[in-house]
């Protein structure tokens, strides 16, 4: 009978003598990470490059070829977010318009600046819009 992944780790620990709470301090991963990490429940890790990483530093200091277990590890559970990434890569469909911005919004502020910022934002963009129709290029010879 074949032992789990984080089973192997724990004997492999447990027999070189290393206390959890070691690697814990020299790695500054938490112990409930590395403790769910030996009975393979790995969904409290973290996303990303943390994920390879962490279990990179477990697997050095306890003496195993990081490289080999790094390459199990993600294997036998990939990154839920690098998932979810190329599954919106694939679907997302492509702007017709030849520039395409991604408008992200940070809250800073209270209601009435961010309203007042908007409407400062729509003002000049509809001025924009008017100076480059033709017809503003006829109103603004007479202005």
């Amino acid at each position: 009978m074949s032992q789990s992944f984080g089973g192997r780790l724990r004997y492999e620990r447990e027999r070189r003598q290393i206390p959890l709470k070691s690697i814990a301090e020299s790695t500054k991963i938490g112990v409930p990470l590395l403790e769910g990490l030996e009975r393979d429940d790995v969904s409290r890790w973290p996303s990303g490059i943390f994920r390879k990483s962490f279990v990179r530093s477990y697997a050095e200091a306890i003496g195993l070829d990081a490289d080999a277990v790094v390459r199990e590890f993600v294997e036998r559970y990939p990154d839920p977010l690098q998932d979810l990434t190329s599954t919106q890569e694939t679907t997302t469909p492509q702007s017709s318009r030849p520039l395409s911005l991604k408008l992200t919004i940070a809250w800073s502020g209270s209601v009435n600046d961010s309203i007042g910022r908007l409407a400062d934002w729509r003002i000049v963009r509809l001025l924009t819009d008017w100076r480059g129709s033709p017809r503003s290029r006829d109103l603004e010879s007479k202005i």
